[in-house]
This record gives structure tokens, C-alpha cells and sequence, in this order.
């Protein structure tokens, strides 16, 4: 089945098509906040770059965070437009599952997503035979809380470990590991991936309720609340 993946969870973007586990072409851009003006363009030309028409595409994988409130909405927004469109189903992944994906360790791996104010967005992750396997659900935390939870060698992933890594590396001391700086981002492809499987196992989630998964109130709530 081939998948289209949308991840626009950070200020990257990227758009990926796959077929069953074979990623036949990703497109990713780090340019910044512009998902909504890169995104269409940029599966239209991905589209005939892979050689696959629309009515080919089985399914939409589309990640729902946590993350920029902006990008996330973009990116589901423009999800459930083509899944209405083209009558496919449509999946929402985690973006710190996306990241975790892109690393092959027997340590632990810890997502981390910057999530501004001094906050990350975080979530544990082992390898296993079947692949990654979550080991705690997402939080919103504070880097130094985050640091009280690591009793084992970590490998830290994401731009929060970029953002925040000498001040990990000075907690944790030998405990705290990096990737290399190009994994630091959520991959499309590893949203298709997640989504084909999820597609098989016969998952699909309800365009109307399907809804960013922010774990924090937006601005302009907050403001309107005084």
C-alpha cells in the first residue's frame, strides 16, 4: 500500500511517500515556519518525481505532535483535506515516536522537542524486535525535571537535545548520549511507516475528531482567558 507522510511538528518540514516498508522518495525542507506555503507544492512535486498518481495512494500518516501549534495545524489541516478528497483513510502518528525512529541503539531514547518557556516535549522509547517500543507517554516538562527521570545511559534526540545539551551533559555527566546533528528532526517517512502499519493492523482514525495533540493550551486561549 503506498502511504503519504506529513510531518510539520517542528519548524522542519518534510512530505514522503512509501510503499508497504520501502520509502520511495522524501522531500524535507528546514527553512523554518512556512509549512503552509511549501506543503501542497511540495507533494504535487514529490508526486511526479516517485511516479505515483493520486488515485495510487492508499492512506495518509500525518503527525499530531506534540509540537509547533502552528506547523501541527497546517499539517492536519492539509491531511484531512486530501484524505476527504481522495476518500483514503488517514492516521495520526507521534512525532517524538517519528524521531525516535531515527536512531538504531540498545540504549534508551529519549524525544525531546523543544516546546519554548523552558519546556520540552519528551517521551522514552526502547528498540525491540518488532522495532521501537514506547516506554512512557508524553510529557511537558522542564529540561531539569526531565533529568530527574534518567537512571540509565540515554541517547537524547531531537532539537530540545540541541537546544538543551550542554545543560544535560552537566547534570548527567557519562548518562546523557547525542545522535548526530542531521537525526535531530521527525522524518515523513517514518510517519508513512508508522502509518502503513497501523493501516494493516486496521487502524484508522475519525477525520471529524482527529485533533493535534498540543499538551499545552495555545496562546491566544490563554490571553482570551485573561
Amino acid at each position: 500500500m503506498k502511504i503519504l507522510g506529513i510531518e510539520t511538528s517542528t519548524q522542519a518540514g518534510s512530505i514522503a511517500f512509501t510503499d508497504d516498508d520501502r520509502v520511495l522518495g522524501e522531500l524535507f525542507l528546514n527553512l523554518g515556519p512556512v509549512h503552509s506555503e511549501k506543503l501542497i507544492p511540495m507533494i504535487d512535486w514529490l508526486l511526479g518525481e516517485v511516479g505515483v498518481e493520486k488515485r495510487e495512494i492508499g492512506g495518509i500518516a500525518v503527525s499530531i505532535g506534540p509540537g509547533s501549534f502552528t506547523g501541527l495545524r497546517v499539517g492536519l489541516s492539509t491531511a484531512k483535506g486530501l484524505a476527504f478528497s481522495m476518500r483514503v483513510p488517514l492516521v495520526g502518528t507521534s512525532s517524538l515516536e517519528t524521531l525516535a525512529m531515527n536512531i538504531f541503539t540498545n540504549f534508551s531514547i529519549c524525544s525531546i522537542i523543544d516546546a519554548r518557556k523552558k519546556e520540552v516535549f519528551a517521551a522514552f522509547f526502547k528498540l525491540s524486535e518488532g522495532g521501537i517500543v514506547r516506554t512512557s507517554d508524553d510529557v511537558l516538562i522542564s529540561p531539569q525535571g526531565l533529568c530527574e527521570m534518567i537512571r540509565e545511559r540515554t541517547v537524547f534526540i531531537g532539537d530540545g537535545a540541541v537546544l538543551y545539551r550542554d545543560l544535560l551533559m552537566e547534570i548527567l555527566g557519562e548518562l546523557a548520549l547525542f545522535c548526530p546533528l542531521n537525526l535531530n528532526f521527525p522524518r515523513a517517512s517514518n510517519s508513512a511507516l508508522i502509518g502503513a502499519r497501523k493501516l494493516r493492523e486496521g487502524c484508522r482514525d475519525d477525520l471529524s475528531t482527529l485533533a493535534p495533540r498540543y499538551l499545552r493550551r495555545a496562546e491566544a486561549e490563554i490571553f482570551r482567558e485573561g
